[in-house]
């Protein structure tokens, strides 16, 4: 519920002014399922969707994505193919440029629900 919440803020209309892509299908999942992995780590995984790919997590072996709720009901009818992706496929499905300002306002959205501290992350050093 908080992931969710801190995405819709990193998100939110005000914020994605500056983003060169935010359709689902212009590469929102792809985005997102990158920003998990880098955050909570897990896997990235796709299924197909029409005419292309869509990307989403496996945390801890459950099957999470974050983007569901704006999805198309058509999708919801599709089974997962759970078809393991790497980080730089996803690349392919978004502008790099977007990536880093949903980033940052994630990381401040969450901190401030939560913090990080309780989470083993793959970019921290």
């Amino acid at each position: 519920m908080v992931v969710h919440e801190a995405l819709k803020r990193s998100l939110a209309p005000e914020d994605k002014r500056g983003l060169k892509t935010f359709s689902q299908t212009d590469g929102l999942d792809g985005l997102i399922s990158l920003l998990m992995h880098d955050i909570f780590g897990g896997e990235i995984l796709k299924t197909h969707k029409k005419k292309s790919w869509h990307f989403y997590n496996r945390i801890e072996g459950e099957r999470v994505d974050f983007t569901a709720p704006d999805i198309d009901s058509s999708y919801e009818d599709n089974k997962f193919e759970d078809i393991p992706s790497t980080p730089d496929e996803t690349y392919e499905y978004f502008e790099l440029e977007d990536y880093s300002p949903v980033f940052i306002r994630f990381i401040r959205t969450f901190e401030e629900a939560i913090g990080l501290e309780n989470y083993k992350t793959g970019w921290a050093s």
